[in-house]
């Protein structure tokens, strides 16, 4: 198991912060010339799209990987299915463009959503074929086919933008990297389609897909009726300054937990039965995200003006607030990325379909009452109180529920964190009295160089990285 958690590790970690710097790079050559409303008018159709995408997979990827009786005969059969559900959503995409329209008084929306329709198409034709990869552990494949798509989709959606494209370019950067990751991601699987349909496929996946699906629409919800409600309720400008907020503070988790998550269940679902073993891989792997995810929450929360200003300019001043707000949530989303996984490969997903039910209830009303406020501002505000108390529910819930263990076991491999985040807290309080810098790029140069310098020592006078080195030299115990 280990041989292949350090394999899966090593391209996921390629795959994955390569197409983070691609999306980074692309995004502030966008942010120079599109304006807070283009990305406004997007982030709406993004929203609208990431739920098009739960529908798409259906929950199918992950029943596949998790289900071993699965064969070959049936993925073409799901594949030969998913033409039908890809055209049914693509259409209802495009038409959906004209209540959209009408909601938000923009007609652009009702051209747009055809456009951005054809995402729809791609997203749910490569469901099977990607999911037959990661139950074969072709984490190699899967993350250069990501690299690949995500160059030749920012490269086009900046080639647009240059030729004055406006909102098209961030509309083409989805469509192309959605489409070269099918024809690619087919070609490598070698599941085709078949002219035999049945539906006993379907039957073998069912419970656990469905349930799987209902947790991942509640969970849209939770985390996508800000956007929704920002729009209607204030201006596609302002949803462009939070959804950059937003945006950034989901980076951290896609870099670090990025590297594992796509990787746990396809390894993990072979000892659903031994809950030792998952349990022993988990709590490893939180007592490593929390020594980078609590300091680095802290030296975000106190850095946020200069990362904005250099990243994005002025104009997007806006977003630093709001950015530093939510930025104190990180830690606990970093904790809680590896809990779906853990639900899948134990599984236990109708308890993860009630976890996302309780926490999407406490989000919505988060939301909504941030959203009376009238400012992002106060929306931000409600998300972090909603944001930190489902995280240490849902880290409870992991340990009693899904690993027969308590809180407490867990509250001992957070320990290092902590301590590491308090330090970098009082370094850069110190920093903020004693230095003034009105040059943001070297300001955040000075923040990144303490923080750095506080990690590694603090590290070291700890012995983290002493048991990082004996993690790595090492079996995972019971494997």
């Amino acid at each position: 198991m280990k041989r292949l958690f350090l394999s899966g590790f090593l391209y996921t970690a390629i795959g994955r912060y390569s197409n983070v710097l691609i999306a980074i790079l692309v995004d502030i050559f966008l942010s120079r010339l599109l304006s807070p409303a283009d990305y406004g008018i997007v982030a709406i159709l993004t929203v609208l799209l990431a739920l098009f995408q739960l529908f798409s997979d259906a929950g199918i990827g992950a029943a596949i990987i998790q289900n071993r009786k699965v064969t070959q005969s049936d993925l073409r059969t799901l594949f030969t299915l998913s033409f039908i559900l890809a055209i049914f959503l693509g259409i209802t995409f495009g038409l959906i463009g004209i209540p959209l329209a009408w909601f938000y008084q923009n007609k652009i929306y009702a051209k747009l959503t055809w456009f951005l329709a054809l995402a729809v198409v791609f997203f749910a034709l490569v469901a099977v074929p990607k999911a037959s990869m990661l139950r074969q552990k072709k984490f190699k494949e899967v993350n250069y086919i990501s690299v690949f798509a995500g160059l030749c989709g920012g490269s086009t959606g900046i080639i647009i933008a240059i030729l004055g494209g406006g909102v098209y370019a961030l509309l083409f950067n989805t469509v192309v990297n959605s489409f070269v990751t099918l024809i690619v991601t087919i070609c490598f699987s070698k599941v085709w389609p078949t002219k035999v349909i049945h539906f006993k496929p379907i039957i073998k996946i069912y419970s656990f897909a469905t349930n799987q699906l209902g947790f991942n629409i509640v969970n849209y919800i939770a985390h996508n009726l800000d956007s929704i409600l920002i729009a209607k309720y204030m201006s596609a400008g302002q949803l462009g300054i939070y959804n950059k907020a937003y945006r950034l503070i989901l980076y951290p988790t896609s870099m670090f937990n990025g590297l594992i998550t796509p990787i746990l269940l396809p390894v993990l679902a072979d000892h659903q039965s031994n809950v030792s073993v998952i349990r022993n891989v988990y709590l490893k792997l939180q007592h490593i995200t929390a020594l980078i995810a609590i300091p680095l929450s802290v030296f975000l929360f106190f850095s946020a003006n200069s990362i904005i200003n250099t990243l994005y300019g002025e104009q997007w001043q806006g977003a630093a607030l709001p950015f530093a707000i939510l930025s104190l949530s990180v830690w606990t989303q970093m904790l809680n990325a590896n809990a779906e996984a853990i639900f899948q490969s134990r599984n236990k997903v109708k308890k993860l379909l009630k976890i996302g039910i309780y926490t999407a209830i406490f989000d919505v009303v988060a939301t909504i009452v941030g959203v009376m406020n009238g400012n992002v501002v106060s929306v931000s505000v409600a998300l972090l109180l909603s944001f930190s108390v489902n995280g240490i529910y849902v880290l409870y819930t992991v340990m009693h529920e899904a690993l027969e263990s308590n809180f407490w076991t867990l509250l001992k491999e957070l320990k290092s964190g902590f301590i590491l985040g308090l330090v970098t807290a009082f370094v850069l309080v110190l920093y903020n009295f004693i230095f003034i810098q009105s040059n943001a790029i070297i300001d955040l140069s000075v923040r990144i160089f303490l923080f750095i310098i506080v990690f590694v020592a603090g590290s070291i006078l700890l012995g983290e990285l002493t048991k990082i080195k004996l993690l790595l030299a090492k079996e995972v115990k019971g494997d």
